[in-house]
């Protein structure tokens, strides 16, 4: 099933991409799509499909088939459904002796507002005046308003402290260009008044540091070349995933778009070329997420 999901995941990043979309760059304009009924986010490549810049809902809220039975919810006409994967773990008799194996499964979801009488059930909330702060606002939408800056930084501080109390690489600032060193396990930054914004800074600092969680001694994933020249390499993507989660779990969204002809079409030939690259790299940005901020991945799935 997962490689069903995996084939309409993959197409629909693909025909992102030549419409000169980055999915994985600012995929949500707050936090991350969650489940309507258990308020779980979705995380992983899950976090990718659901977002509005892929599915195209706007809504945060999601249900599965069963829930909207239970519920006793009706869909609109014509309504489609949205694949996701769930990754699992069971154990089963191998010669006499329980083997653990991993597996995966294929659940349809819908958007809240593919309900019938979504308008009304759930009005939307009165629109306020623009706030000033920000370019999201018009005056017939409610604004979305700039975070907290003191909240998110201190907040940003505390997994960057967490992240380096239990042992993961330490942060030089004041260096030329933003980097991480496998051979030495350190990471350069420049001087956090360099960058354009405080977003920026932390975008980059987190980007540097789920490079560090491949670290052989971490979650060793293959880091050749992670010092010079890795550009478009799974790691790479493995990274930016692992920024976008990190800033969206923080409700901040990061406003440098890179989105070149060139970075664009490099990783339209990636995709093509690989079809699995996009969820191995979701799945890796999601673990690396975790092991940052000191959680179990696979307590977390969905």
């Amino acid at each position: 099933m997962s490689e069903k999901v995996n084939k309409i995941v993959t197409e629909k990043m693909i025909k992102l991409l030549e419409d000169g979309v980055i999915p994985w760059q600012r995929p949500w304009k707050s936090g991350r799509p969650q489940n309507f009924i258990t308020k779980r986010p979705y995380r992983g490549i899950n976090a990718l499909i659901t977002s509005p810049i892929v599915s195209g809902f706007e809504c945060q809220d999601w249900l599965t088939a069963k829930q909207l039975n239970t519920l006793g919810f009706k869909l609109k006409e014509n309504q489609k459904y949205t694949p996701i994967v769930f990754w699992g773990r069971g154990e089963k008799k191998v010669n006499g002796k329980d083997k653990k194996f991993a597996f995966t499964r294929f659940y349809k979801i819908f958007n809240k507002s593919q309900i019938e009488n979504y308008e009304t059930t759930w009005p939307p909330e009165e629109p306020i005046k623009p706030c000033g702060l920000c370019d999201e606002c018009d005056g017939g939408n409610r604004c979305r308003e700039l975070p907290d800056l003191e909240a998110y930084e201190n907040e940003a501080q505390d997994i960057m402290d967490g992240y380096e109390s239990r042992g993961g690489s330490l942060t030089s600032y004041g260096k030329g260009r933003a980097y991480y060193c496998p051979a030495t396990d350190k990471i350069g930054m420049p001087s956090p008044g360099t960058f354009v914004n405080r977003p920026e800074f932390w975008s980059t600092q987190f980007h540097e540091v789920i490079h560090s969680t491949g670290h052989k001694n971490r979650l060793s994933r293959n880091l050749e070349n992670v010092f010079g020249d890795h550009a478009y390499s799974e790691e790479e993507l493995v990274a930016e995933m692992g920024s976008c989660f990190l800033m969206a779990d923080l409700g901040i969204i990061d406003r440098t778009i890179v989105n070149s002809a060139g970075y664009i079409q490099s990783w339209l030939k990636k995709l093509k070329d690989n079809r699995k690259f996009l969820m191995q790299a979701a799945q890796r940005a999601e673990k690396a997420c975790d092991y940052v901020r000191g959680e179990s991945y696979n307590d977390k799935q969905t």
